[in-house]
């Protein structure tokens, strides 16, 4: 099967999916001190469903796996809701001739991946727990409730686990570029904690239908009743196919 292949609406020339990636990589939103850049990488299909059946990979193709696998092996970290943890069974998340870019310019051969369960949830029998390329952070507030594998996994006990403390220490790690990749209740505390930079959204060309649909984001994005909007900036729009990708940049601070 053909590589996929993507253009951008801004110009008209037809790109492999590394050198879109580099156009939306190179547009970054500005760098705020203290914390690495920090970007939600979704899937959604046109009437708004994240997930079919409690899984994104039905809403993906090969489009979406080049941009979402392709951003992955540009990122410092990955950022992981335990829930999405559990249902998606992460263990390595790149291919292997990722692994080998990565190791030749002299970085790990995957990306850090870091979660955030305050109370501990995250299953004992998740791969990645027992996966040594994999190098994992759990911050959480709760104390462990098995042993993990210290010698790939550690855990980080802190005050009050939220994004943006996760996001400050990873910061101090030398941390520079992390992905979030949901879910969506992680997605939602980063936008109400106002340290998401930045939005890639996939449009997948699929209708899923039902009566409870599980969108990008899920919890308030703010303190109080009613509605909190926020307002983004597009930044670019892409396609491949019949697939859209949408990057946005989020405007801190400002309510729509």
């Amino acid at each position: 099967m053909a590589e996929p292949r993507f253009r951008s609406f801004a110009g008209g020339e037809d790109l492999p999916a590394a050198a879109a990636l580099d156009a939306i990589v190179d547009d970054a939103a500005p760098v705020v001190a203290g914390r690495p850049r920090t970007i939600g990488v979704m899937v959604a299909s046109v009437d708004g469903h994240a997930a079919v059946q409690g899984r994104s990979g039905k809403l993906g193709g090969p489009e979406d796996r080049a941009i979402f696998r392709g951003l992955r092996e540009r990122a410092d970290a990955l950022l992981v809701g335990p829930g999405t943890l559990n249902r998606e069974r992460y263990s390595t998340t790149l291919d292997a001739h990722q692994r080998a870019a990565r190791t030749a310019q002299g970085l790990p051969p995957e990306p850090l991946l870091a979660t955030l369960s305050r109370g501990f949830t995250l299953d004992e029998d998740v791969p990645l727990l027992h996966e040594p390329l994999t190098r994992a952070l759990i911050y959480t507030e709760a104390e462990p409730t098995y042993a993990v594998e210290e010698d790939h996994v550690e855990v980080v006990r802190l005050p009050r686990a939220t994004g943006a403390a996760a996001l400050a220490d990873l910061g101090a790690r030398g941390v520079g570029l992390v992905n979030c990749e949901g879910g969506p209740s992680l997605l939602a505390a980063l936008v109400r904690e106002d340290v998401l930079d930045e939005l890639l959204l996939t449009v997948s060309p699929k209708l899923a239908g039902g009566d409870d649909a599980l969108t990008i984001l899920r919890g308030a994005l703010g303190d109080g009743d009613g509605p909190h909007l926020r307002a983004l900036r597009l930044r670019g729009v892409w396609r491949s196919g019949d697939v859209l990708f949408l990057h946005y940049h989020l405007a801190h601070g400002e309510p729509a």
